[in-house]
């Protein structure tokens, strides 16, 4: 019983462990974007916003380069967020906008990973962060 005890716990704390280290992001981009792209913000807090209202955030990205930035894939991994970016060359010393929109469908705090890959380095990419926390009770309020 204590050996069964015993591996539940290291499990948990393992499972806890993982997934904390998870849901963070490197502070240091080691692609071969490196002084060439900035990236201006690449976490955005949505805070508390109503169940279903859906929240949008934006990430600036500045190219740093000579040479036009594409940001030839944005992406998420989770239906419940949509993005959008900027289609055209980002031309040196401009900035481009991605939007993400996450559809607030389900109660709680939220950390959605959304990875941009640019021409620069395109086999890999680079994580932003979207986070915040959907309340229910927001949503009774929301119409008062």
């Amino acid at each position: 019983m204590k050996k069964i005890i015993f591996s539940l716990s290291c499990t948990i704390a393992l499972m806890t462990a993982f997934v904390s280290t998870a849901q963070t992001l490197k502070a240091v981009d080691d692609t071969q974007n490196v002084g060439k792209v900035e990236w201006l913000n690449r976490s955005a807090d949505a805070g508390k916003t109503a169940f279903g209202t859906p929240v949008t955030r934006e990430f600036a990205v500045k190219n740093i380069s000579k040479e036009n930035l594409i940001l030839l894939q944005v992406r998420s991994a989770c239906f419940c967020v949509t993005v959008d970016w900027s289609q055209e060359p980002i031309r040196p010393g401009e900035t481009g906008i991605i939007t993400a929109t996450y559809d607030a469908q389900r109660e709680g705090d939220f950390y959605k990973i959304i990875t941009v890959n640019t021409n620069f380095d395109p086999t890999h990419s680079v994580p932003f962060a979207f986070v915040g926390k959907v309340e229910r009770l927001l949503e009774a309020n929301a119409g008062q």
